[in-house]
């Protein structure tokens, strides 16, 4: 059996084209410069004139005869809405128990909280209660992630919270309406 090495002793770059000897037998730049010259010129060809000019107009995901199918000022005043009701749950937080916590877990070790919508925003896009109080609950990451693992996940909060009040019977989990 043959112990040496199986990696080729020279390559040519494949930016510069000059020959080097390559560390790895996965080496195709002869130096970092190569390597970034070479990722510049995949980004430039991403990005050129005429493939921009090909998502102008009609030819834009998001543009529909002659409109944009989303409504920029409906989506910036939702936005304003929620940033005022996430901040006021948070003073009303700090109020009643002197620090954030996650309502999920109850934890304070963190201090990356996510303010997350038990009725997503792509479920009930629009919907003038999508940012009600009842509807966003402060969370730790973690738990953020859990949320999104599953929809059902947040029935118990909906059921607790009775958010089908607001949203309408079709956000409630089917079990849940056997029960009742």
């Amino acid at each position: 059996m043959d112990k040496r090495s199986k990696k080729p002793k020279t390559k040519n770059c494949q930016v510069c084209k000059s020959e080097f000897t390559p560390y790895t037998s996965l080496d195709k730049f002869c130096s970092a410069n190569c390597r970034v010259e070479n990722m510049k010129s995949q980004r430039t060809r991403r990005w050129n004139k005429e493939s921009t000019e090909k998502r102008f107009g009609e030819n834009n995901p998001s543009f529909k005869s002659g409109m944009y199918t989303r409504d920029n000022r409906k989506s910036e005043e939702g936005q304003k809405q929620y940033l005022r009701t996430r901040n006021e749950m948070r003073e009303e937080m700090m109020k009643f128990a002197g620090h954030l916590f996650c309502e999920r877990c109850g934890t304070q070790e963190t201090y990356q909280w996510e303010m997350h919508h038990l009725v997503y925003r792509s479920e009930k896009p629009n919907h003038e209660f999508l940012h009600d109080k009842r509807n966003l609950i402060n969370l730790c990451m973690k738990c953020h992630n859990w949320f999104h693992q599953s929809k059902g996940n947040r029935d118990w909060w909906v059921e607790r919270r009775k958010l089908w009040e607001l949203f309408g019977e079709d956000i409630r989990d089917k079990s849940y309406k056997k029960l009742k």
